[in-house]
């Protein structure tokens, strides 16, 4: 058994150097799940829409609250562009989130991503109340 004396304290300095973790296979893919989900919302996100867009303007404003953003007299946006501008935000607007939530994703940041997206969802819900009390 070795004397007390010949064990000795690590230092900062002296420490043992840190393992790099290997890399997964899976890890590379994984971290676009919200891209991925948000790519397989967005068919039944517009198939929803058109089915709301019969209740009214204000439910299909909770579903794709960025076009009534667009289509906002406040911002006076030449009509013959809401049209057009407006399909466009329809289907790129979960997959703008879902690219949202990927580049804020981190392995034990779940939840983290999740807010993000609905910090983008419910941010322009608020545009929509301000620019209608600014109409």
């Amino acid at each position: 058994m070795p004397s007390s004396t010949a064990v000795r304290k690590r230092t900062s300095a002296g420490a043992a150097p840190r393992k790099k973790r290997a890399k997964s296979g899976r890890g590379s893919w994984v971290r676009f799940w919200p891209l991925i989900v948000c790519v397989a919302v967005t068919p039944f996100a517009v198939r929803a829409a058109s089915l709301l867009a019969l209740a009214g303007p204000k439910a299909f404003a909770l579903l794709y609250p960025w076009v009534e953003v667009v289509r906002s007299p406040a911002l006076h946006l030449p009509p013959a562009w809401l049209d057009p501008l407006a399909q466009w935000i329809i289907y790129l607007q979960f997959l703008v989130y879902g690219a949202l939530m990927t580049v804020t994703y981190r392995t034990d940041k779940h939840l983290r991503a999740f807010v993000i997206g609905l910090c983008a969802h419910f941010g322009a819900l608020l545009a929509v109340v301000v620019l209608a009390w600014l109409a």
